[in-house]
């Protein structure tokens, strides 16, 4: 019971300095910088997004000419070992 009565007047100290302090300026510039970061990381998705999007078409190009091919070899070893 005394830790958690201790530990509540501590959170109040606390509370207490930090807003005897600056603490609500610090916290708006921290919101601002924080908005800012954000709207750097929604550049960044969108670019990654538009960069994924020309990877994803060259793969699946890429993996129906490799079902292509190995159908191919697949006759051709059927062919061969039929004879």
């Amino acid at each position: 019971m005394k830790k958690i009565l201790f530990g509540f007047i501590l959170g109040l100290v606390a509370l207490f300095l930090f807003l005897y302090f600056g603490g609500a300026k610090y916290l708006r510039t921290f919101g601002h910088k924080t908005e800012q970061a954000g709207e750097k990381l929604e550049g960044y998705e969108k670019q990654i997004k538009e960069k994924t999007e020309g990877a994803e078409k060259a793969v699946k190009e890429t993996a129906g000419s490799a079902k292509k091919a190995a159908e191919k070899t697949k006759e051709k070893v059927k062919e061969y070992v039929g004879k």
